[in-house]
């Protein structure tokens, strides 16, 4: 088996290229309105995940302060 690696040619290199190229021909890309309105997807659910954690961390904060402030007492 190394045999067989050490007499191989060196276009390795030319022939993957070659065959990447044409396997990207075949890739079916998406359209500029898909790219955007999934992007507008993204940015969508980040501000509304945001917004949870936020709220979520906020009343804990709260919750947390309300408690020691009276176990103190």
């Amino acid at each position: 088996m190394a045999k067989e690696r050490a007499l191989k040619p060196k276009n390795g290199f030319k022939k993957w290229f070659s065959e990447t190229k044409s396997e990207l021909k075949k890739v079916t890309w998406p359209t500029r309105k898909q790219v955007v309105n999934g992007t507008n997807i993204v940015f969508l659910m980040i501000a509304v995940f945001g917004t949870l954690v936020w709220v979520f961390d906020f009343g804990l904060t709260k919750l947390l302060s309300f408690v020691l402030d009276n176990a103190v007492s």
